[in-house]
C-alpha cells in the first residue's frame, strides 16, 4: 500500500509539472507577439527564436524516438521472445511502428478531406467568397477563386501603397504556389504586395512579418482555423499515446527506488517535452487560447494515467506473457506515431522556412544532445546503483 501511495502522489506531481512547462509557451507568445506590435525589427528577431525553439523541439523528438522508444520497444521484445519461447526472424516491432506511422498518415490524410469537402460545401452558399482575417483581426480581406485583390498595405509610418501603374519601382504580387493539404490550388493566392527587389523577410510589411511568423501547421486562407485544428490534434494524440505508455512504466515498478529513480528522469524529460509539446499546440493555435490550455492539460493528464494504469494492471491477475505482447505492440504503435511528428510535423515544416538552416541545424542537434544527456545520464545512475546492490 505504501508504494501505491507513492506512486499516486508522483503521478499528481507529474501532472502539476507537466502542465506548468505546457502551459508556458503560451505566455511566451504573448510577450513575443506584443514585442512585434511595438516593432518590427524586434518582432523579427521574435521569429528566428520562435524557429530556433520549434527546431530546439524536433531534436528533442527526434532524440526521444530513437535514443528512448526504439531501444525499450527492442528491449520488450527480447523479453516477449524469451518468455514465449518463439523463435522468428521477422521484424515485428519494426513493422508495428510502421503501421503506426501509416495510421496517422491515413487519418489525417482522411480527416483533411473530410474538412476539405465541408469547406467546399460551404463555399457554395458563400458566392465562392472567403473572408481572411489578418493575425491582429483588425481587417477583413475577400476574393474570388485565382484572385488577388490589390489591397494597399500599411507600413509602420501609417502610409498606404499599392500597385500602381508606371512608378519606377517594380512590384509584385506575392501568390503562394504550394498547395495546402486538402485545399484548392486555385485558392492558394496570398494577400500581400511586396517590392521585387525586396522580397525577403527583413523587409516585409508589420502585418505580413506576422502571418509569417505563425505558419507552422497551418495552411493560407480559409484552410487554416480547420487545419491546424486537424493537425493539433493528430499531434497531441500522437504525444499522448507516447505518454501513456511512459506512465505504464513508471506505474509497474514494485520497489520504492525504483519508482523514484525513474520518476526524477521522467520528470526531467517529460518538463523538456512538455514545453516542446506546448510550443508547437500555441503557435499553431494563436487565436484559439481555450483550445491549447485544453490540449496541454490532457497531454499532461496521460503520464498520470498511464501510471494509475501500471498499477491497477499490476496488482491485476494477467498472464505476464500477454502483458509483453501489448507492451510491445502499443509502444511501437507509439512510436511510429512520433516519426510522423518528428518529420513531418516539426523538422519539415521549419526547414522550409526562410531562415538559417545551418543554425537551424545546430538548434535541432541541441535539442537532440539535451535528451541524449538524460539518458546518458540515466544509464550511468543505473549502474551505479547495480554496483552498489552487489
Amino acid at each position: 500500500m505504501e508504494t501505491i501511495s507513492l506512486q499516486v502522489l508522483l503521478a499528481l506531481a507529474m501532472f502539476a509539472t507537466t502542465a506548468l512547462a505546457g502551459l508556458l509557451p503560451i505566455k511566451l507568445l504573448h510577450v513575443i507577439t506584443r514585442r512585434k506590435d511595438e516593432d518590427e525589427r524586434q518582432g523579427r528577431r521574435s521569429d528566428y527564436i520562435l524557429t530556433l525553439l520549434s527546431c530546439f523541439a524536433g531534436g528533442v523528438f527526434m532524440s526521444t524516438c530513437f535514443l528512448d522508444i526504439f531501444p525499450h520497444i527492442n528491449e520488450n521484445y527480447a523479453r516477449f521472445l524469451s518468455k514465449s519461447q518463439w523463435s522468428t526472424d521477422f521484424p515485428f516491432p519494426q513493422f508495428f511502428v510502421c503501421c503506426g506511422f501509416f495510421l496517422v498518415y491515413f487519418l489525417e490524410e482522411i480527416c483533411l478531406k473530410v474538412f476539405a469537402s465541408t469547406k467546399k460545401h460551404g463555399q457554395c452558399h458563400d458566392g465562392h467568397s472567403h473572408p481572411h482575417a489578418n493575425i491582429e483581426g483588425s481587417k477583413s480581406h475577400r476574393h474570388g477563386h485565382g484572385e488577388c485583390l490589390n489591397e494597399p498595405l500599411k507600413t509602420n509610418g501609417g502610409e498606404e501603397k499599392g500597385l500602381k501603374a508606371g512608378t519606377n519601382e517594380r512590384q509584385t504580387r506575392s501568390c503562394s504556389s504550394s498547395v495546402p493539404l486538402g485545399g484548392d490550388e486555385s485558392d492558394s493566392c496570398a494577400h500581400s504586395v511586396i517590392p521585387f527587389k525586396q522580397r525577403s523577410m527583413s523587409v516585409l510589411t508589420h502585418e505580413i512579418v506576422i502571418d509569417e511568423s505563425l505558419k507552422y501547421i497551418s495552411t493560407n486562407g480559409h484552410d487554416h482555423m480547420e487545419t491546424t485544428f486537424l493537425r493539433s490534434l493528430t499531434f497531441a494524440i500522437a504525444m499522448s499515446f507516447h505518454s501513456v505508455l511512459e506512465g505504464f512504466a513508471l506505474g509497474v515498478q514494485d520497489n520504492n527506488t525504483g519508482i523514484l529513480t525513474l520518476f526524477v528522469s521522467l520528470i526531467i524529460h517529460k518538463g523538456i517535452e512538455a514545453f516542446s509539446v506546448g510550443l508547437q499546440i500555441t503557435r499553431s493555435n494563436a487565436r484559439r487560447l481555450f483550445m491549447v490550455i485544453l490540449t496541454v492539460i490532457v497531454y499532461a493528464l496521460m503520464t498520470p494515467f498511464g501510471s494509475l494504469v501500471g498499477v491497477l494492471i499490476t496488482n491485476m491477475d494477467i498472464d505476464e506473457l500477454v502483458k509483453d505482447a501489448i507492451a510491445v505492440v502499443l509502444e511501437a504503435l507509439a512510436g511510429g506515431t512520433f516519426i510522423y511528428v518528428t518529420f513531418f510535423e516539426v523538422l519539415a515544416q521549419e526547414r522550409a522556412n526562410d531562415h538559417s538552416n545551418l543554425v537551424q541545424l545546430g538548434a535541432i542537434v541541441l535539442g537532440f544532445c539535451v535528451i541524449c544527456a538524460l539518458q546518458v545520464n540515466e544509464q550511468f545512475s543505473g549502474s551505479r546503483d547495480s554496483i552498489q546492490g552487489h
